[in-house]
Formats: structure tokens, sequence, C-alpha cells
């Protein structure tokens, strides 16, 4: 039994019923609109989080860790690094250490995220228990965050880099680590981040993968994107991909190689995608 499209906030929401109505809300002007770039290319704004079960809300593992958030993850960083192979982390840069330790699995703060929404679609569909639930991809538009939510003096560090969103070495260059973070605001605002973890194996690059933070360990996603979405309208789209669609979406993106083969490189994703591919539909 399908669940329904939960959970319920101010953002937009639209179910999609076939594979051509995805591909079509995903090249259109809401998400890849036309833009004055160089070379006259259209270019999305938007990054993408692709999720098994629609109902699930925007948790952080360390969250879903069931400990206090703010007791725990300073330790957890800590003993991480402390147990790491020498080299792994260049200079000391604690948000160096937060992207490897979110991807290799440790609890953090941050939520994972991609720039292709082809691929987000694959973690809202390779997951088998889940084959019958509806799924979602979260859609968030980077570009309005930019210009309306984020603090004057950090868009201009953006500015200034030239970039798009940041990455560990501008963080540092802003940031000695997060309780300078967790200070930037008084308690009133909140703050959030997207941001480049280094491409430290080809899984990262891959997936086109990317990161958000919030300036405190027991802040929550969903709550800070709803009322980003309350400030902002159109700032999140949802959507959801009922169960129903999902075994023929599956097989859309497995022959256009959106597969655990090309998107976690090696053995064990080779022997992920062959498991799916030989198995029952």
């Amino acid at each position: 039994m399908a669940t329904s499209a939960e959970p319920a906030g101010p953002w937009e929401e639209r179910v999609v019923y076939s594979v051509e109505e995805l591909v079509a809300l995903l090249s259109g002007d809401r998400l890849m609109p036309v833009q004055d770039s160089a070379g006259g290319h259209r270019r999305s704004g938007h990054v993408f989080r692709g999720m098994s079960v629609a109902s699930w809300s925007l948790q952080t593992s360390l969250e879903r860790l069931g400990s206090e958030p703010d007791q725990v993850e300073g330790p957890l960083l800590r003993n991480f690094r402390k147990s790491a192979p020498m080299g792994m982390f260049s200079g000391a840069s604690e948000w160096e250490v937060l992207a490897v330790a979110q991807h290799n699995g440790l609890p953090t703060r941050c939520l994972d995220w991609t720039a292709s929404p082809m691929v987000a679609a694959h973690f809202a569909t390779c997951e088998r228990p889940y084959l019958e639930e509806d799924g979602v991809i979260w859609c968030l538009d980077v570009g309005r965050w930019r210009s309306q939510l984020l603090p004057k003096a950090l868009l201009k560090v953006l500015r200034k880099d030239i970039a798009w969103v940041f990455h560990t070495g501008t963080l540092a260059g802003e940031f000695p680590g997060l309780l300078a973070l967790d200070d930037y605001l008084d308690d009133r605002d909140d703050l959030l981040l997207v941001f480049e973890p280094p491409s430290i194996d080809e899984r990262i690059r891959n997936q086109y993968g990317l990161l958000t933070m919030l300036d405190g360990a027991t802040k929550s996603h969903q709550m800070v994107l709803a009322a980003a979405e309350r400030a902002v309208p159109g700032l999140v789209l949802r959507i959801v991909i009922p169960g129903a669609l999902k075994p023929l979406l599956r097989d859309f993106l497995d022959q256009n190689n959106i597969t655990e083969r090309m998107l976690f490189p090696g053995l064990p994703g080779t022997a992920d995608w062959l498991r799916r591919h030989y198995g029952p539909a």
C-alpha cells in the first residue's frame, strides 16, 4: 500500500504519473529556466534529494542517532578524526573532516543532495523494501536561497569566489569551525549553508554530490526549510513518485546508466546493481 504524500508543508507538491511527466517537469521552466549564462545554456539553479518514502521527513543522520545531537557531535567528529588514517585530511579544516565523515557514514548534521535530478530519482527508487511506497524528490532553489535568504556578507563571499555554493575552503575562510558557525547569527535566525564536499573519490564526483547544514546540531532541516518557504514562496518543490510508477522509472534509469554501478564505483556497487538487475521487477 502506497503512503500518502506527506509530510505536509507550505511547499508546492507535484505528483507525476509517468516517466514522460517527470522528465517534462525536470526539464521545464520551473526547474531548468532560461538563464543569461555563458554560452546561453539552460542551467538548473536547484539541488535535489531523493527519498524512498514520501512521508519521511528531512532528518539528518545525527538526528536519527537518538542521542542529544549537541552533546555527541563534537566527540563523534573528534574520535573520527583521531581514528582516520594519516593524510586523510588536508590541513586542519573542520569542514573537510565533516564532509569526509558524512561521506563515510558517520552521523553528522549534514544532509546529502545532488545537482542531478536523475541521481535523486535513483535514490527515490532503488530500495526494494520500499518499492510499493510513494517516493519523493525534494527540489531546493539554490539561486533564490542565495539571493533572498543568505546573509549579504556570505553572498559577497560567493560572488567574489565566482561560486554557486560554498566549498570547504571558503567555509574555513569564514568560520574556523562549527562553534563559530553556530554563533554567527542570533537565536532568532537560522542559517542554511549549501556546500560542495571535496572530491575524495569517484563516488562523490559521479553523484554530483552536495551537502546542506544548519547553524546548530539540534536544528531541523524540515522546520527551517518550511519557515524559509513561507518567507520565499517557491523555494522548495516536492515531486512525489507514486509506488505504481517506481518499477517503470527504475527501468528507465537503469537503461540510462543511473545505477549503483555508476554511482558507487567498485565491486560492491556492481554487486548491488547486478542483484537488482537479475532480481524480479
